[in-house]
């Protein structure tokens, strides 16, 4: 992704992955930026992820307001009951 804001989009795919429903475990995203477009990213897998056990984003303190990030995925609704999510 592009860390311009402004231009920045993600688009939801119409159907589900086929793989993210059946096979998701682990995700881990490294150099997480807090842009609009990486937080739907990240809520999309979390919604519809239902085998997730553990969500791992990891950021730089100087690109986001870590307890804004924070907030903003820990409300969002999860597809896995059990998942886990660890901030770095």
């Amino acid at each position: 992704m592009n860390h311009d804001e402004d231009s920045e989009q993600w688009t939801q795919p119409s159907t589900v992955p086929e793989c993210m429903l059946s096979s998701l475990r682990i995700f881990s995203w490294s150099l997480y930026f807090g842009t609009p477009a990486e937080r739907d990213f990240a809520v999309y897998i979390l919604e519809n992820a239902p085998l997730l056990e553990t969500a791992t984003i990891s950021s730089k303190k100087w690109f986001v307001r870590k307890l804004k990030m924070i907030k903003e995925l820990s409300l969002s609704s999860r597809a896995s009951t059990t998942c886990r999510l660890v901030f770095n």
